[in-house]
C-alpha cells in the first residue's frame, strides 16, 4: 500500500513537473528572441499610431533589423515619437496593435521592434 502511494506520488509530481516546463517554455518563446539594444527614455507621454507611450524608459528589442536603425536620437523609435499623434507611421512601418505585451512595429515578417517600458 505504502508503495503504490509512493509511486503514485511521483507520477504525479512528474506529471506536474511536464505540465509547468510546457507552459513554461511556452511562455518565454512569446518575448523577445534577442539581446536587448539598449534602453530608450520617452520625456513624456506621446501617441504613436493610436498607441500610447507613457512617460519613462523603455527596453528595445530588434528583430530581422540592426539595433542601429531603431535605437538612438535618429532611430526609428525616436521618429516615430517625434511625429504627431495623427500622423501615419511611415511606410512600410505598421504598429501591431493585436500583439500580447509590449509594443511592437513592423515593417515586413519578421523585421521590426518592441519596445518595453520598464521605469518611470
Amino acid at each position: 500500500m505504502m508503495r503504490n502511494l509512493l509511486l503514485a506520488t511521483g507520477a504525479t509530481a512528474v506529471a506536474v513537473a511536464i505540465a509547468v516546463g510546457i507552459t513554461t517554455s511556452g511562455a518565454m518563446s512569446q518575448g523577445p528572441q534577442t539581446p536587448s539594444c539598449g534602453t530608450f527614455k520617452v520625456r513624456q507621454d506621446k501617441r504613436v499610431d493610436g498607441r500610447l507611450f507613457v512617460k519613462g524608459t523603455y527596453k528595445l528589442n530588434a528583430f530581422g533589423i540592426s539595433c542601429a536603425k531603431v535605437i538612438g536620437k535618429y532611430g526609428l523609435f525616436d521618429q516615430f515619437l517625434s511625429q504627431k499623434s495623427t500622423t501615419p507611421l511611415p511606410l512600410p512601418w505598421k504598429s501591431l496593435t493585436g500583439a500580447i505585451g509590449a509594443p511592437k512595429f513592423s515593417a515586413a515578417p519578421g523585421v521590426g521592434f518592441r519596445a518595453q517600458r520598464i521605469s518611470d
